[in-house]
């Protein structure tokens, strides 16, 4: 194995070994995800488990000197196939849940994860073709390189503070279909909780989501867009299950809010523009709350505008009314020898 070969060789065996690694830990998720991507569920788990087994090979003989062509080959191919369904997918409008390295991503595909796919089938067939011809690999490397950089950075960048927030229509717990615009409320902020039904972070906070909701229903709208299948409907006395609880199957909404890890949180104000993206975790979520009931009872846009406006005007219109009152009085009387004088007209 050439000199040149063998670290893109190394690299390629680290990403397929961990990737299988991953997956083989979690084979129920990856079953779940085949099945995101619409594949039969009879046939999920055999898949899954021949995508591992597929994996692992690849690894194996990426690093083996006789092998590594062949191992190139493997990647090459795989990768290949890969890329085609998440094309599917996303030219339908779908954007499963990535579980290319298992439990340790769970993120909407989009056309990055194209773009990555084709970085690692470039590096696949410079090793499969023994670097020859090294200066075309070279600079498909560089194309896709910034090619995945620049949609990855376009992808998760979406949603910042001071932007409008994205639009939706999501199914609740009851079937009905609920867009940003009903959620939000004059004078209270919205805050996005962003989940997932294969996070078990998850499902531990989801109870105190519900009590965030009782406790603070009067001031902050706190919804739930869960990615993956629709939730069940809710029973009337639970109290540990939160409300306005959304279904986002293909995590569409998840990929316009550039939520890469769940739990999440967005908080937009009442004017549907973004407070706060992307925190991630239970206690930054938390934060969040604390911050949405900071925002609550400030002023709106408008409000504001109302404000600046009485500033600038109740002066002038005062001060119009004293000129109209003094041109409508009557002449004032002279001041008389004891009555007071002006102050610094004493001792004249």
């Amino acid at each position: 194995m050439g000199e040149m070969i063998l670290p893109v060789a190394i690299a390629l065996a680290t990403v397929f070994g961990v990737a299988a690694a991953a997956k083989s830990t979690d084979l129920e998720g990856l079953r779940r995800a085949l099945v995101d991507f619409g594949l039969p569920s009879r046939t999920a788990a055999p898949l899954g488990r021949l995508l591992v087994t597929c994996e692992c090979g690849i690894a194996v003989g990426l690093v083996v000197q006789p092998w590594a062509r062949g191992g190139g080959l493997g990647a090459l191919l795989l990768l290949t196939v890969v890329s085609a369904v998440i094309a599917s997918n996303l030219s339908r409008g779908r954007a499963p849940a990535c579980h290319c390295f298992g439990g340790l991503q769970a993120t909407p595909v989009g056309w990055s994860t194209i773009a990555r796919n084709a970085l690692l089938a470039t590096l696949a067939g410079f090793v499969a073709a023994d670097g020859h011809p090294h200066w075309l690999f070279a600079g498909l490397a560089v194309v896709t390189s910034a090619l995945w950089a620049g949609l990855w950075a376009k992808e998760t960048g979406k949603v910042r503070a001071g932007m409008p927030a994205p639009p939706f229509s999501l199914p609740d717990e009851s079937g009905q279909d609920r867009t940003l615009e009903d959620l939000l409320t004059p004078g209270r902020p919205l805050l996005l909780v962003f989940s997932d039904r294969r996070c078990g972070a998850c499902t531990a906070l989801l109870p105190q989501v519900a009590r965030w909701q009782r406790t603070h229903d009067g001031s902050v709208t706190i919804a739930v867009v869960s990615g993956g299948p629709h939730p069940e409907p809710l029973a009337a006395a639970k109290d540990d299950r939160p409300r306005r609880l959304l279904a986002d199957p293909d995590r569409r909404v998840l990929a316009a809010y550039g939520i890469t890890t769940t739990p999440g949180a967005v908080l937009i104000d009442a004017e549907g523009i973004v407070a706060a993206a992307s925190a991630v975790g239970a206690p930054e979520v938390g934060n969040l709350v604390a911050m949405a009931l900071r925002l609550r009872g400030r002023p709106t846009a408008a409000g504001r505008v109302v404000l600046f406006a009485s500033a600038a005007l109740v002066p002038a219109f005062t001060t119009v009314c004293a000129v109209g009152h003094d041109i409508a009085s009557p002449e004032r009387p002279p001041v008389q020898d004891d009555q007071a004088v002006p102050f610094g007209s004493a001792g004249r």
